[in-house]
């Protein structure tokens, strides 16, 4: 788990108000993160503050200059000139809680004990939709152990439908 701290919050709030009117932020952040995770070195190098600013300016440019947002280099720029790389991730997953929460979003995991065909998954949205008066982001999961029903896992709170939860209730009780 990232912890993250108030300035992440600070950067991840000057990236959403960057991001208003373009809506494309997310989906680069989400790229850039890859990158960064995926080279240690990389990170390491821009935001070593022993090595030349300008030669961690080009590094950056060499990697992602114009493959991104320009206002997003200028933002990766920013936090390579302020050694706060090494918080991209961070920054990254309370910008897009910040995201959703600008634009009503609600992300919900959804287990099933079979693939759903696009028709329930479709009318499953619409039902969250209408209760949680929210747009629904779903993350789809199957787990044939839970033999019917589903289960919802929205922010902290678990709702347990499942066939498996039933049975495992029910035993408790007749003991």
């Amino acid at each position: 788990m990232t912890y993250i701290n108030q300035s992440d919050k600070i950067y991840a709030q000057s990236l959403l108000e960057l991001d208003i009117e373009n809506n494309q932020v997310i989906a680069e952040l989400s790229e850039i993160n890859e990158v960064l995770k995926s080279s240690k070195e990389l990170v390491m190098t821009l935001s070593n503050p022993s090595i030349n600013i300008s030669h961690r300016k080009e590094i950056l440019e060499q990697v992602f200059k114009n493959k991104i947002d320009n206002k997003l280099y200028r933002f990766l720029e920013i936090l390579t000139e302020k050694n706060k790389i090494t918080r991209f991730e961070a920054i990254e997953k309370c910008y897009e809680t910040k995201y959703n929460e600008f634009n009503n979003i609600k992300e919900v995991e959804i287990t099933s004990a079979i693939d759903l065909n696009d028709g329930y998954r479709q009318k499953i949205i619409q039902i969250l939709e209408s209760k949680l008066n929210k747009n629904i982001m779903p993350k789809w999961n199957t787990d044939k152990s839970i033999i019917g029903g589903l289960i919802f896992k929205i922010g902290d709170t678990l709702i347990d439908t499942s066939v498996k939860h039933k049975l495992e209730s029910f035993s408790k009780i007749m003991k």
